[in-house]
């Protein structure tokens, strides 16, 4: 294992040893929780999701079970794109200060819901994050996700020719507003491994 993969697997078991044994969650208040796992097993699990300021939207989020990394996702957070790296508008999507555009601010997140049958701007699988300030303090990033593009009922919304929210359409919707987004499948396999071993306890984001 080199420096890089040792210095990321020391993060995600110690943010998991940080947050300590968690058993059970409470179901969100909005959506279908995802089934619940065993309750006397305490997770491990964690989330890493390491950016990728040349192209935020081929950035990877990592399922992480103590020191085992168990998967590696493509994933993106803001409208940042490789297209758009030497550009200014470029620039403000790679800054956790703007608003709706730029990508999610560095730091570790402990999920607060897990949903499989969201009904909101944001439909079927979504982990909810909370409320964090941007690296300056002065802006407070709002309605942060982990999720895809799909309908409440975790299918692929039909084909009318325009970019829907509910049907993923290729690599343009890994870009968000600063949620962390997955294609479809990747999430799907996200959720299943989650029920057999627990929820991820913390999101960590570098």
């Amino acid at each position: 294992m080199n420096h890089s993969k040792s210095f990321i697997a020391a993060t995600a078991a110690t943010a998991v040893l940080a947050a300590g044994a968690v058993t059970a969650m409470a179901a969100p208040a909005t959506g279908v929780p995802s089934a619940q796992h065993s309750a006397a097993a305490a997770s491990r699990v964690a989330l890493v999701f390491v950016k990728n300021a040349k192209d935020p939207s081929n950035s990877a989020l990592q399922l992480w079970n103590g020191r085992q990394r168990i998967a590696t996702y493509r994933a993106g957070s803001g409208l940042g794109t490789a297209a758009n790296y030497h550009t200014k508008k470029g620039k403000s999507y790679r800054d956790d200060c703007t608003s709706s555009a730029g990508w999610l601010p560095n730091g570790t997140y402990k999920p607060n819901s897990f949903e499989t049958g969201r009904n909101s701007a944001i439909k079927g699988y979504a982990i909810g994050l909370p409320d964090t300030k941007c690296h300056t303090g002065k802006v407070k990033r709002t309605a942060l996700f982990i999720h895809s593009e799909m309908t409440k009922d975790r299918k692929q919304g039909p084909r009318d020719g325009t970019d829907s929210p509910q049907r993923w359409e290729g690599v343009r919707d890994y870009q968000s507003y600063g949620c962390i987004k997955l294609h479809p499948s990747h999430i799907a396999q996200l959720f299943s491994y989650m029920n057999k071993h627990g929820r991820a306890v913390l999101l960590t984001v570098r």
